[in-house]
């Protein structure tokens, strides 16, 4: 993520919103019986495996282009909204530009809002 952070400032002036996305994803894991903190996840239907969050930079309005920052475990004791606000606020205490975050519908809830105070 610092080296990420570091070519931005290389390259965008420090009043540049960059613009970040957030995602909270699946992994099944259903048969792994002595994986620790495994988890129920959503992902087209309840499945039993552990959740990921990622926040990723996207450099360019046009492309493909998505620059993992973070890509963290959620634990059984967090929840993908705890997550992805704590990511959001450690890539805004790195950035010297303004961020722009965008997530889908997980997020759009009180919950997500108070999260981030």
């Amino acid at each position: 993520m610092l080296l990420y952070f570091q070519q931005l400032q290389e390259e965008a002036s420090p009043t540049e919103h960059i613009l970040v996305a957030i995602d909270h994803t699946a992994w099944g894991r259903a048969d792994a019986k002595t994986l620790q903190d495994r988890t129920h996840e959503y992902h087209k239907g309840v499945i039993i495996g552990q959740g990921y969050s990622t926040i990723a930079w996207i450099p360019e309005a046009e492309g493909s282009w998505a620059l993992p920052l973070l890509h963290e475990r959620i634990s059984s004791w967090s929840s993908p909204i705890e997550k992805a606000a704590s990511q959001l606020k450690l890539v805004c205490e790195q950035s010297i530009n303004p961020v722009l975050a965008v997530l889908d519908a997980e997020y759009g809830n009180a919950n997500w809002v108070l999260a981030l105070f």
